[in-house]
C-alpha cells in the first residue's frame, strides 16, 4: 500500500512540476526506503539514484541552498546504508564521505548528525580494509566530542554521556589499530578508554551509570586479550 501511494505522488508530482523538480526526489528516496524495507535492494538503489540525479541537477543552479544539500545527503546515507546492508563497504564509504561534506555545510561539523554520519564512515572504511581513513574520522570524532566535553562541565549529564562517548570511540579505535597488527596502540587506546569508562562508571550519587559497567567488561576483555596477543609474538621471538 505505501509503495502504491508514492508512485501515485510521483506521478502526481512530475506531471503537475516536471520529472526535476526537486519534491520529486523526495518521494524517490520514500520509495528506496519502502523497497530496502521489503528486501528490495536492486529496486531500492535505483530509486536512491533517481532521486540523487534530480538534487545534483538541482544544486547545480542552487549551490548553497541548505534544505537541498540536507536532502541530498539523507538520501546518500539511505544509499550507504544500503551498500553496507550488501557488505559494499567501499561503496558505502565514497557516498557516506559525499553526506558528511554536504551534512556539515548545513549543520556544522560537531553536529549530532555529522557525527553519527562520520562514526559509520569510519567503519566503513575498516570494513573495507581502509584504516587509514578510519583513523582519520575517529580522530575527528574523538576532537569533536572532546570540544564539545570542555564547553559542557557544567551539565553533569552531558558531560556524562561524552565520556561514554569518548571511551566507545577509543574502544572502535582500538580495533582498528588491531586490525594493522599494531598491538601497542591499541593497547594504549584500550586503556584510555578504560580510564574514561571508570570517571563515569558511579554517578553524582554513587549510582553506576546506564550502560557503563557493560562497556568496562568489553573494554576489559579486550585488553586482557591484546596482552596475550603480545606476550605470544614475544615468546616467538624468544
Amino acid at each position: 500500500m505505501a509503495l502504491l501511494a508514492f508512485r501515485e505522488a510521483l506521478s502526481v508530482r512530475r506531471h503537475a512540476l516536471g520529472h526535476l523538480h526537486p519534491s520529486t526526489a523526495r518521494v524517490y528516496n520514500n520509495i528506496g526506503c519502502v523497497h530496502v524495507e521489503f528486501g528490495e535492494g536492486r529496486e531500492a538503489r535505483r530509486a536512491f539514484e533517481a532521486a540523487l540525479d534530480i538534487q545534483r541537477n538541482a544544486l547545480c543552479y542552487e549551490p548553497n541552498n541548505g534544505h537541498l544539500m540536507f536532502g541530498a545527503a539523507t538520501t546518500l546515507c539511505n544509499l550507504g546504508y544500503l551498500y553496507r546492508s550488501r557488505n559494499l563497504h567501499e561503496k558505502a564509504a565514497l557516498v557516506l564521505e559525499e553526506a558528511v561534506a554536504l551534512q556539515e555545510a548545513v549543520l556544522g561539523q560537531s553536529h549530532s548528525t555529522v557525527l553519527a554520519t562520520l562514526d559509520i564512515l569510519a567503519d566503513s572504511n575498516a570494513r573495507s580494509n581502509d584504516c587509514a581513513n578510519a583513523i582519520r574520522y575517529y580522530l575527528r570524532i574523538l576532537d569533536e566530542i572532546r570540544a564539545q566535553h570542555s564547553l559542557e562541565t557544567s551539565q553533569a549529564a552531558s558531560a556524562l554521556k561524552n565520556k561514554r562517548a569518548e571511551a566507545a570511540v577509543l574502544y572502535k579505535l582500538s580495533r582498528v589499530h588491531r586490525q594493522q597488527n599494531d598491538r601497542e596502540a591499541a593497547l594504549d587506546r584500550l586503556e584510555q578508554a578504560l580510564q574514561t569508562v571508570k570517571l563515569i562508571s558511579r554517578g553524582p550519587r554513587g549510582k553506576r551509570v546506564p550502560g557503563s559497567f557493560s562497556l568496562e567488561s568489553k573494554i576489559q576483555r579486550e585488553i586482557e586479550t591484546v596482552r596475550e596477543e603480545m606476550e605470544e609474538i614475544r615468546l616467538e621471538w624468544l
